[in-house]
């Protein structure tokens, strides 16, 4: 017993790092304690207080993991507010939206790259690495949020995604457009 004691730290810690592993602590707790103070209660009683234990480790577990939904939802962005879009990837969403085929064509030829869509170069200035590390991210942001989906394997084809039409419409429409090639 007294090795339990000393482990039980690293017990709760391990139980800790997971919603199953605090779940499994709390149904490993609550079960000792039931057994302590009920186990010389008559029958009836051992079954009343294990229903109510069970409704309630039930409960818990349900909230437990209706929270983990909303955090996970929240971080994808359905359900909650999307963090503010970079001003180069609302410049190309809008630009993906407007295209008829709802495409965006990352080229990489060479030593250069090039970005375009609705029939307009977005790397107006191919010289500049600043900016193509800029557009690239704005390409890999649209892609990580699901409002631009890759196609194919080189990752050069990629087309507006249902959840980008709905973000693109509901983006300020600030940004100037890019001049056209």
């Amino acid at each position: 017993m007294d090795q339990l004691f000393e482990s039980l730290p690293d017990i709760i810690e391990a139980a800790a790092q997971s919603q199953l592993g605090i779940l499994a602590l709390l149904v490993v707790a609550l079960s000792i304690l039931a057994y302590v103070f009920f186990a010389k209660a008559a029958v009836k009683v051992r079954i009343g207080v294990f229903v109510l234990l069970f409704a309630g480790v039930i409960g818990f577990g349900e909230a437990m993991f209706r929270a983990s939904d909303a955090d996970r939802s929240s971080a994808s962005g359905s359900g909650a507010p999307q963090q503010v879009l970079s001003k180069e990837a609302r410049t190309l969403l809008a630009a993906a939206a407007s295209d008829p085929g709802g495409t965006v064509l990352y080229e990489k030829f060479g030593a250069g790259v090039d970005l375009h869509t609705n029939g307009v170069s977005l790397l107006t200035d191919k010289s500049d690495h600043r900016a193509v590390a800029s557009w690239e991210a704005a390409l890999q942001e649209l892609v990580e949020r699901g409002l631009l989906a890759a196609r194919g394997d080189r990752g050069e084809v990629y087309e507006i995604t249902r959840k980008g039409y709905e973000a693109a419409a509901s983006q300020p429409r600030a940004e100037a457009s890019a001049p056209r090639r």
